[in-house]
């Protein structure tokens, strides 16, 4: 099987660190559905009017997918933070909730700490760490994450499932996601061979190519997960669009002669919830831009919910950020200039 490895002590084969989380998803989201579902809110002392998510990395753009999952049945203003500072609307009637994988996101606790000073009613999601410490010692609501790899976006089923069952506890959204998850579990553990398949030949057709994805706003952020995975997977630069906004902008970036895009890959992802006048959008500007890109491809997310689809979308993306590493040569999991960063803001 391709990416896999013989072990240093041993004749049986092994595959990569990377391989085998991005394998495990499944799973993960099984764990994840039984973990959530032990999940206690508290009482908040104010009547809640707004929620602000606080995250970095996966936990932050799992907060993004969780906006779009809910915003049709999510009635309270929910806002996603992704810096040091809360906004000024965060106060006694707000639920902030920090979601910090490991616990230490610098970004994440500084928020957390003046939302506290706001009067915020906190709920940490976390797998340690100094948020960890701080709920627990504070008496917050919380969920505490296996931490079974340090690798934050190889554990973003948590992240959103986490989401979900806490806004549901906290009685903003009814239980209906729970069919999508189990509806997820079973087809993406049944599926795994004809998703790695067309992840594969995505990634055979991005070597090498600058990397567009345009696709319907409604899933945004699933195109911001691709592009952050083929960032720390692939190290390679990718670039993202939505429609109908490129359609007032970026279209016309694409009018010069057909040679100055030809290195270009232009992958369309599509889904079953595309407002009919999106749809239209989209075919009108295939007909002008797959003509002029080197590679024109197009994809169709997989389920019967949105939940479904968004989690066969992250799954197949996942796939083809690894195999994408894999024609590039490098490792996938290592993340070396990140490291750096954070030990270069530690002397400070």
């Amino acid at each position: 099987m391709a990416g896999w490895q013989p072990a240093a002590t041993t004749s049986t084969l092994i595959p990569p660190m990377m391989y085998q989380l991005i394998a495990d998803f499944p799973q993960q989201l099984e764990k994840a559905i039984a973990l959530g579902r032990t999940i206690t809110a508290p009482t908040p002392a104010q009547e809640i009017r707004n929620i602000v998510v606080a995250g970095m990395g996966g936990s932050g753009i799992g907060a993004n997918i969780v906006e779009k999952l809910v915003s049709q049945s999510l009635a309270l203003p929910y806002q996603i933070t992704k810096t040091y500072t809360v906004p000024a609307s965060v106060g006694k009637h707000t639920l902030f909730i920090a979601c910090s994988f490991s616990g230490g996101t610098e970004e994440t606790l500084a928020a957390l700490e003046q939302a506290e000073a706001q009067g915020a009613t906190v709920f940490a999601i976390t797998s340690g760490g100094k948020l960890l410490e701080i709920a627990q010692a504070k008496g917050y609501g919380h969920v505490i994450l296996p931490n079974e790899a340090p690798c934050p976006r190889a554990f973003i089923g948590y992240a959103i499932v986490q989401l979900l069952y806490a806004l549901h506890k906290f009685g903003f959204i009814d239980d209906n996601f729970e069919k999508g998850l189990e509806a997820s579990v079973t087809r993406l553990k049944n599926t795994q061979e004809s998703i790695q398949s067309p992840a594969k030949a995505l990634a055979s057709r991005f070597k090498g190519r600058q990397v567009i994805l345009y696709a319907d706003q409604q899933i945004e952020p699933l195109l911001v997960r691709f592009q952050q995975q083929i960032n720390e997977n692939a190290k390679q630069l990718c670039h993202i669009n939505v429609v109908p906004e490129m359609n007032h902008n970026e279209l016309v970036g694409w009018g010069l002669p057909a040679e100055q895009y030809d290195h270009m890959a232009l992958l369309w992802i599509r889904h079953n919830n595309e407002h009919n006048r999106v749809a239209k959008r989209i075919d009108i500007c295939k007909t002008r831009l797959n003509s002029k890109a080197g590679v024109a491809l197009e994809i169709n997310a997989e389920g019967n919910t949105s939940v479904e689809q968004a989690l066969y979308l992250i799954h197949l993306f996942d796939w083809v950020s690894y195999y994408l590493a894999e024609e590039n040569g490098v490792d996938a999991f290592e993340i070396e200039p990140i490291i750096y960063l954070k030990n270069e803001l530690a002397k400070f």
